[in-house]
């Protein structure tokens, strides 16, 4: 009963709204790869999910916003039954607000945000942002999430806020000032990360360095920073993704930071197996480096093929490669891959898979 609750939940929260009218958006995805585990036992997995959202303007100074993920449910576990609860999720849920006396927006609810490099956070998150541009080109951000509620009439737990300031511009630049609470692990952290974004063809680059400072019994400071570069020729695009974090590294809520790898990584193709990766730059004894290079070469405008070989500081070596497709424009898409990793405790890991998904 408590299931079928759960399911009727969602389906009665778009069946009310069913009389406004909403612009549909989402993505099928359904993955399936072969790979061996941290100690090379071969294995592997399908998996498929739907997300789905609904967009609304009630009125001209209020927006809704609802998403729903059904799936992200692997065949065979628990699956076949996409009908129990645990498969269908409200992923957003929220209100859009523009206060017209003070010429800026304040959303509620559950949401998404992420930061530029996806480093702390690429997530959903209950809280409230507000949003307001100063001029042509100040844009900045204040939000609370509400990170995690444990017992409700105790002092136990965690927040985060962020003010977020950018600069538009030929070369955007800002910063992110976060301030974390955990009141359950008695830890605060404050965090300051600058960064800026600079578009000169045929060469793209986002940069991104961090200061942490984490207080808890003993007080710490990491450091860090990250660059994205990209050079694109038209007939081939390299690219490079260099991460480096001090002792300590980054206080971090739900990141994914993405270096195109997939055994050390996240890759964009398949971001469900990460063997290894577990955000290491996190709370790391030592320090750490990542460093990936990769190429893409289209073929024709449907077809074209990808490699990547990266190395990472306590971790091990990767190269992967691939093809993607288009099978129908701005809708099908499919690539397959394949990688190969060394661990430095000489394991041998691989992975080939394949990921089709629909947009729309």
């Amino acid at each position: 009963m408590k299931r079928l609750i759960l399911i009727l939940i969602p389906l009665m929260l778009i069946v009310g709204l069913s009389a406004v009218e909403f612009e549909i958006s989402g993505e099928n995805r359904s993955r399936a790869a072969i790979y061996n585990d941290t100690s090379e036992n071969d294995g592997g997995h399908i998996d498929n999910r739907l997300n789905i959202g609904f967009d609304s303007q009630f009125h001209k100074n209020l927006n809704f916003r609802l998403a729903v993920q059904i799936g992200d449910t692997v065949w065979g576990n628990g699956g076949g039954g996409i009908s129990t609860g645990e498969s269908i999720h409200v992923t957003e849920a929220y209100l859009d607000y523009l206060i017209d006396a003070f010429d800026a927006r304040i959303s509620l609810g559950q949401m998404y945000w992420n930061d530029r490099m996806s480093l702390v956070m690429d997530d959903y998150f209950s809280g409230l942002m507000l949003s307001k541009a100063f001029g042509d080109k100040l844009n900045t951000e204040f939000i609370w999430m509400k990170v995690e509620e444990n017992a409700k009439a105790a002092s136990d737990d965690s927040d985060v806020f962020v003010l977020h300031a950018m600069m538009d511009g030929d070369m955007p630049i800002g910063a992110y000032l976060m301030y974390g609470n955990d009141e359950s692990a008695d830890f605060q952290n404050l965090t300051f990360m600058p960064y800026l974004n600079m578009e000169m063809d045929p060469l793209s680059l986002d940069a991104a360095i961090f200061a942490d400072y984490q207080m808890r019994n003993d007080n710490e400071l990491g450091l860090g920073g990250s660059v994205k570069a990209k050079i694109d020729m038209t007939a081939f695009e390299l690219g490079a993704d260099l991460l480096v974090a001090t002792e300590y590294g980054l206080s971090t809520i739900s990141p994914w930071y993405q270096n195109g790898l997939y055994i050390y990584g996240i890759g964009k193709y398949h971001d469900g197996l990460n063997l290894y990766w577990n955000t290491p730059y996190q709370g790391n004894s030592d320090l750490f480096a990542s460093l990936v290079g990769n190429i893409k070469v289209p073929l024709n405008q449907s077809l074209g093929v990808f490699a990547a070989a990266g190395y990472l500081i306590d971790l091990g070596l990767e190269v992967n490669a691939g093809v993607e497709a288009t099978l129908i424009p701005d809708l099908l898409n499919m690539q397959v891959y394949g990688a190969f990793g060394v661990h430095d405790n000489e394991t041998n890991n691989y992975a080939i898979g394949t990921s089709l998904k629909i947009e729309f």
